[in-house]
């Protein structure tokens, strides 16, 4: 049987999750030598297998497809699709091994791990950006990357002739939406290079509020006052869904509520999260639909499969008794409004009362200047100034008991 020329692709298809005592199953390609200049192409399997020995024969694989795979450096992560909330911090997990592909390669070698480099990069929106770029073998210290990002980049041990173990893990401080993409970790050690991809996204769910809330009046035959769905602050602005439910109603369950709806254009927030209003109009409501509730439900990729929902209740006019809450309001509001009564009572007498004083100030004042202004009396007339004054015709009466007049009286030269 002529020897097939087989080539080992290494674009890996998918991972399989490791069972405890089983191996972890790579689906790849097997690349065949077809001749004249041509390659046929074979899905095929790549087990990764623990500890000695070879594995178990198969009776669909031909013996010549074994290989013997050993793995010199391995690259992992832990978090290959991070999902970050919006303004938290990201950890880039990273961890890589490297082990001598002979005991021979690692005598040749200086005792202790060989020196790497570990390289991070962003890319988004068919752009790149380099964020770290470190040789700690080489330089001794790690260099800041870009963004206020801190990278921790060392082997784990120092075993003089391996395995060796290392970390190269990524952390993205108070995570905004313009750092969300796929980020490259590669590793490079001599003649060497592994690297892993992991897609960051970044998410903020909306919070959900409903007006007029919690209930919405109408009279038989009107329509309702319009709805209000106002979902705040969430992030991305991609695959957000907004529904109206009826719950109750003529047919007694769960609907799509009827009306005319739309939504608002979005506003941007400087935190970089979005917020947009929904809007629904309902048509007239009839008394069969009293006490039926309307519910904004909202779906976004940050949320439950569920989502949230935000809801209220129709009062048909004419259709529900007072309750205790309007019982307890209406004594509160008549007893503030005896109160106010009383207050605007005693402020009308004490106003009342100041203008009395004012009037008696007034008439006293009149007589005085008449008592100066008078002529002096004759001398017959000064032993008895009432009959003086009365025969005048002035018509005023003075009562000379009064301590107050007779002080009035003292003050006159002719009295």
């Amino acid at each position: 049987m002529k020897p097939l020329s087989l080539l080992l692709s290494v674009v890996a298809l998918g991972l399989a999750s490791t069972v405890s005592a089983g191996p972890a199953v790579i689906e790849c390609w097997f690349v065949e030598d077809a001749g004249r200049g041509q390659l046929s192409k074979k899905p095929a399997a790549l087990l990764l297998r623990q500890g000695p020995g070879s594995p178990p024969p198969r009776p669909d694989l031909e013996p010549e497809l074994y290989l013997k795979v050993h793995a010199v450096l391995t690259v992992i992560t832990h978090t290959p699709a991070p999902r970050i909330r919006l303004g938290q911090d990201a950890l880039l997990d990273l961890s890589f091994a490297y082990v001598p592909p002979t005991s021979k390669a690692a005598i040749s070698l200086a005792p202790g791990p060989p020196p790497f480099g570990l390289e991070w990069r962003r890319q988004h929106l068919g752009k790149g950006h380099l964020l770290l770029a470190a040789t700690p073998g080489l330089s001794g210290q790690v260099p800041a990357a870009r963004e206020g990002a801190v990278a921790f980049a060392a082997w784990d041990d120092d075993e003089p002739w391996g395995p060796w173990t290392g970390n190269g893990s990524f952390w993205l401080p108070a995570v905004q939406p313009f750092q969300e993409g796929t980020y490259l970790a590669t590793v490079h050690l001599p003649y060497l290079q592994g690297q892993v991809a992991m897609d960051l996204a970044v998410q903020k769910s909306p919070k959900v509020s409903l007006t007029p809330a919690p209930l919405v009046w109408a009279a038989p035959g009107e329509a309702p006052p319009e709805l209000l769905c106002l979902v705040s602050h969430f992030y991305p602005s991609e695959g957000l869904e907004v529904e109206w439910e009826l719950r109750g109603g003529p047919q007694g369950r769960f609907q799509k509520a009827e009306g005319q709806s739309w939504h608002s254009a979005l506003s941007h927030h400087a935190d970089g999260s979005v917020s947009l209003s929904a809007h629904l109009q309902l048509p007239p409501v009839t008394t069969e639909q009293h006490g039926a509730r309307y519910a904004c439900r909202v779906h976004h990729p940050s949320l439950p499969a569920l989502g949230r929902r935000s809801e209220i209740t129709l009062q048909v006019a004419g259709l529900s008794g007072p309750s205790l809450e309007d019982g307890v309001g209406l004594f509160l509001s008549a007893f503030l409004l005896l109160g106010l009564i009383k207050a605007l009572g005693w402020a009308a007498a004490h106003l009342a009362a100041s203008r009395d004083s004012t009037q008696k100030v007034t008439v006293l004042l009149p007589h005085l200047s008449l008592l100066v202004v008078s002529p002096p009396p004759t001398p017959h007339s000064r032993a008895r100034p009432q009959a003086w004054w009365a025969s005048q015709g002035l018509g005023i009466h003075t009562d000379l008991s009064n301590p107050a007049t007779k002080n009035i009286l003292h003050l006159l030269p002719w009295v």
